[in-house]
């Protein structure tokens, strides 16, 4: 296995106690850390593994996007989870690990992190993160296997291609100065830890209205055949959906896509 510069000792000596991760791997390169630990938990690996990889060729956002994933400046991992919750709470996921990432962040950073829903983590109104959750459902029994969270932080100071430039930052971008991968890694896994009980009480969603970038605000809904219409964040409800208001009339967003003029 290539060294990677990444250190598992480093994580590990940061973690707390009763730790979410347990096992932990770290990588060279993956076409998608995402891909990797469903091909894991497909063959039966247990709850708390964690793979980290140096870069990722084929790294995936929301809506089968790409995302940027170059070597050496960021945190590419993905965490297999089992939670024994009912099938329609597994929605609740993406959004309670939007609120560990985003403290994890701004532990690390000092800097106020923002969540922008479902699964984006802005810095100073530019995103620093993408969340991406994969279920793995039993159909015959509809019931939830796993899931696995794929997270992807932007850690070093760099530059973005002319397309994100304007709309994509760094941790070490915006607080001018080097941030340890090892420290925001262990720090991630932390608030996951400590956040992922509030699953199934759905107690994580006050935080996460708190650090909402949306509610109260005006706010584009986007379709996939590239229409949209304009709308009110509202609130969410107790799945973590976007409740909006449009034409004075509330609707509530199960998915999909959302943006916001700053």
């Amino acid at each position: 296995m290539e060294e990677t510069t990444i250190r598992k000792e480093q994580i590990e000596q940061l973690l707390g106690e009763a730790s979410l991760c347990k096992e932990l791997y770290i990588v060279k390169e993956l076409d998608s850390t995402n891909r990797y630990v469903k091909e894991l938990a497909e063959n039966g690996a247990p709850e708390g593994v964690v793979v980290i990889a140096e870069a990722q060729s084929r790294g995936r956002g929301r809506l089968g996007r790409s995302f940027f994933s170059p070597e050496g400046t960021g945190i590419y991992m993905s965490i297999l989870l089992r939670p024994e919750i009912e099938l329609q709470k597994a929605v609740r996921l993406t959004s309670m690990t939007a609120v560990a990432v985003a403290e994890a962040i701004e532990h690390v950073s000092k800097i106020p992190a923002q969540i922008k829903w479902v699964n984006d983590i802005f810095l100073n109104k530019k995103k620093v993160c993408g969340i991406l959750a994969e279920a793995g459902i039993d159909a015959s029994e509809q019931k939830l296997k796993y899931v696995v969270v794929g997270i992807g932080i932007n850690v070093g100071r760099m530059e973005f291609p002319e397309e994100l430039s304007g709309i994509a930052t760094s941790v070490g971008n915006e607080c001018e100065q080097e941030v340890k991968r090892e420290a925001l890694i262990a720090e991630v896994i932390n608030c996951l830890t400590k956040w992922y009980p509030t699953i199934e009480d759905g107690s994580f969603l006050s935080e996460s209205k708190r650090r909402s970038v949306l509610l109260g605000k005006e706010i584009r809904v986007h379709h996939q055949d590239g229409s949209f219409y304009e709308a009110v964040a509202v609130d969410f409800d107790d799945m973590g959906h976007l409740i909006i208001e449009k034409d004075g009339q509330k609707e509530l967003l199960h998915s999909g896509e959302v943006s916001i003029r700053f």
